[in-house]
């Protein structure tokens, strides 16, 4: 799900017989078709597709993956409910995504940054929610990760973000200032000799559907 480009889908697709990539924007879908056809797969399609409306049978997949899409969900329980339809029985569920604080206040800190960075921004869930929300939709968590990068220099972060208004640069450097050393949950801006930098995290999620 949220495919993008196909880089994870083409990366999978040696090990299964098929793997369909679904997204919702079709100057993605059309990168996307661009890597298979030269990575020369046959066991690989694209197709423009949206949770919670996946136009797949019940119990079509092995495995449903999603990597950093989660927080773009306006509602994380349906599209939850219909990521487990179109898994058979014992099917997976991976995610990974950016993930947020239980502190309400440092929350809101966090959730201005997201926002900044990218409008279409809803929600950064934290590790205890996600967990909550896969549980209540019938899955069992079989394994977590946390990986993260460090020292990301914020220059390049707002070029991968493509933000180029200045006030919108200045106004996440500001806040970004307001907060050095601060967690805010996944997140935590800092200086190296003189450079702002960012340390980001993510959680990795492996369910199993009961």
């Amino acid at each position: 799900l949220a495919t993008g480009t196909g880089l994870l889908a083409l990366m999978m697709a040696p090990t299964a017989a098929r793997v369909t990539g679904a997204d919702i924007t079709p100057e993605m879908l059309e990168k996307a078709r661009g890597r298979l056809a030269a990575a020369g797969l046959d066991n690989v399609e694209f197709l423009e597709a949206a949770v919670p409306e996946l136009p797949f049978p019940d119990g079509s997949f092995d495995l449903v993956t999603c990597r950093l899409a989660f927080h773009h969900f306006t509602d994380p329980g349906e599209a939850l409910a219909e990521i487990s339809r179109v898994l058979k029985p014992g099917g997976r569920f991976v995610m990974e995504d950016v993930f947020g604080p239980d502190d309400a206040a440092i929350r809101e800190k966090r959730e201005r940054l997201e926002k900044l960075f990218d409008p279409s921004h809803v929600r950064a869930y934290s590790p205890t929610e996600l967990r909550g929300l896969l549980q209540a939709a019938g899955f069992g968590i079989s394994g977590e990760l946390e990986p993260y990068t460090r020292g990301l220099p914020v220059d390049f972060m707002l070029k991968l973000e493509r933000i180029e208004d200045p006030e919108d640069r200045t106004r996440i450097i500001q806040l970004l200032n307001e907060n050095l050393d601060a967690d805010l949950g996944g997140f935590q801006p800092t200086e190296v000799e003189g450079e702002l930098v960012l340390r980001w995290q993510t959680i990795i999620i492996a369910a199993v559907k009961s």
